[in-house]
């Protein structure tokens, strides 16, 4: 069923890919002039973002207008698709609610992602991508997918640390390494970094935790005190609502309150780009947590733009592009011989 899949018009399927983005832009359209919502039709779960001659598919776990922008930059060899499902309107309603134990754990939201992959690739090999936290779903959807049964070739992770700490937690952690560094890290050293600078490193912690709870308050205040519900997105739920930023944001957070990163038995690689947004640190860990969650290898690639910019923003968008298609070329063209070790480079 895979060959006849994977090579459907380009023409019909970017329009399915449109299709789906324009579905989101009409049901935000009509929340904002405050009509009913449109009724949703079946839509297909896997669409596809650019016809390529490549037998490794590629999919986008999120089928948003940046995705389908990135898709469109790449070289016609590779065939990228896109999976999103229309999240239920329960989920929307605990998340509206608060209610922290009526909303998925990851490894229960990706379980439609795994299914319509499976059904999609078949037994072909295959890319994952994910941008943001769409990135820790395409992790563990890598881990079912491989458990099911199908073959990954490799994870492709746009600009997503691991995990996410609380940022209280993030600053008394590299607060404590600025003073106390551990033993073995603190004997490697040659030069080890002076009372002054560890001050300057303290107060740009401080600084940043005090920034990030002054967003936090001015949030809540905003949602509380003004009604703001935040900013509206294209992501509907089975009853076509627009969800709000907050609350899509408060299901990615809750999602993670149980889950635990282990190995995956793939490559992956890591497109870095300049985050402002991490808690400073001495030592700064370029990998942002993957290193050691690869058995088959790890690749660091840094690019142009911040977390927003570099797919939103020319040249950005054009980088990022390339880039993803080079690391295609690289580790998608042949299979990686039994003798190469696993090995992290960093570009």
């Amino acid at each position: 069923m895979q060959d006849s899949q994977l090579k459907t018009s380009s023409s019909a399927m970017t329009d399915e890919a449109r299709a789906a983005v324009w579905t989101g832009i009409l049901g935000a359209a009509k929340h904002l002039g405050k009509k009913a919502p449109p009724p949703l039709r079946q839509r297909p779960t896997v669409v596809q973002l650019r016809q390529g001659t490549s037998d490794t598919p590629v999919y986008f776990i999120g089928a948003g207008l940046y995705e389908l922008h990135t898709a469109q930059l790449m070289p016609p060899q590779h065939s990228i698709f896109a999976a999103e499902i229309t999240w239920p309107a329960a989920w929307h309603d605990a998340a509206a609610k608060n209610e922290t134990d009526a909303t998925p754990v990851l490894q229960d939201m990706v379980v439609p992602y795994v299914t319509a992959l499976r059904a999609h690739a078949g037994d072909k090999p295959c890319v994952i991508a994910g941008y943001s936290f769409h990135a820790s779903m395409a992790f563990e959807i890598a881990h079912q997918l491989q458990a099911k049964g199908g073959k990954v070739d490799l994870v492709m992770v746009l600009d997503a640390p691991a995990e996410y700490p609380l940022p209280h937690k993030a600053a008394w952690k590299n607060l404590r390494e600025t003073w106390m560094p551990r033993a073995r890290e603190h004997a490697a050293s040659r030069n080890s970094p002076s009372v002054a600078s560890r001050f300057a490193m303290s107060l740009s912690i401080v600084h940043w935790a005090l920034a990030v709870a002054g967003r936090f308050v001015k949030r809540r205040f905003a949602e509380s005190a003004l009604r703001d519900p935040g900013e509206l997105t294209t992501k509907l739920d089975t009853l076509g609502r627009p969800m709000h930023w907050p609350l899509i944001n408060r299901l990615y957070d809750n999602s993670l309150r149980a889950y635990k990163l282990r190995r995956l038995d793939c490559r992956g690689v890591l497109f870095r780009a300049d985050r402002s947004e991490d808690c400073p640190a001495l030592h700064l860990d370029l990998s942002l947590g993957w290193a050691d969650l690869f058995g088959k290898g790890f690749e660091i690639v840094q690019v142009t733009g911040d977390h927003y910019t570099m797919m939103r923003e020319h040249p950005h968008d054009q980088n990022l592009a390339r880039e993803m298609s080079d690391a295609l070329d690289r580790h998608c063209a042949k299979p990686r011989r039994a003798t190469e070790s696993p090995a992290i480079a960093v570009s």
